[in-house]
C-alpha cells in the first residue's frame, strides 16, 4: 500500500466507527434514565414491556413540524396498546422545547438528547431520525427522514 492510500484509509477510521456504533435493527439497546422537559425523571424500567418510539428532532426543523403531528396521531390512536414516543431534541436553546410541544398541544414524551442517549443511539446524521424499539429491547425500524403518513401508521405494526 503507498502512503497515499495508508492515509485515505487511516481517515476513513473515524467515519468507520461513528457508522458502527449507530443503533441497527437487530441490537438490544439498554436505555438511559432520561429527564422530560416538565423535570420528570423516567428510568428504564418505565420502558419494559412497551413498544418505545424514539425520535431525533429540533423544534426549527421543516420536516420534524411536519412529521411530529403524526406521531401524536399515532400515539393516540395506540397508547392503550403500550405504545410510547420520546422525542430528543438537538436544540441549543432547551427553552425552546416546551414552548413548541405547548404551541403545538402535543402529549408525547420530550427531552433533550443527552451524551447518554447519544452513545446508545450512536452519531447519526439528518432530522428527524426514529428507532422503533420493540417490548423485548430490540431494535426493530430505524428510519431516517420525513416519514409519510402510511409509513408512520404503519410502525404500529410492532405492537
Amino acid at each position: 500500500m503507498n502512503r497515499r492510500n495508508a492515509i485515505l484509509a487511516i481517515s476513513a477510521l473515524p467515519l468507520l466507527s461513528a457508522t458502527a456504533r449507530a443503533a441497527a435493527v437487530g441490537d438490544v439497546i439498554a436505555l438511559p434514565p432520561v429527564t422530560l422537559i416538565d423535570g420528570t425523571v423516567l428510568k428504564p424500567e418505565h420502558w419494559k414491556g412497551k413498544v418505545l418510539i424514539v425520535q431525533r428532532f429540533a423544534t426549527w426543523c421543516p420536516f420534524c413540524k411536519v412529521q411530529n403531528p403524526k406521531l401524536e396521531k399515532l400515539l393516540k390512536a395506540n397508547k392503550g396498546k403500550g405504545l410510547e414516543v420520546l422525542a430528543l431534541s438537538i436544540d441549543k436553546n432547551a427553552a425552546e422545547v416546551p414552548k413548541y410541544m405547548q404551541q403545538h398541544g402535543y402529549t408525547f414524551n420530550a427531552a433533550m438528547m443527552t451524551p447518554e442517549w447519544q452513545r446508545v443511539l450512536g452519531d447519526v446524521k439528518g432530522l428527524p431520525v426514529i428507532w422503533v424499539i420493540g417490548r423485548d429491547g430490540k431494535v426493530k425500524q430505524v428510519e431516517s427522514g420525513e416519514l409519510l403518513d402510511e409509513d408512520v401508521a404503519e410502525l404500529a405494526r410492532w405492537l
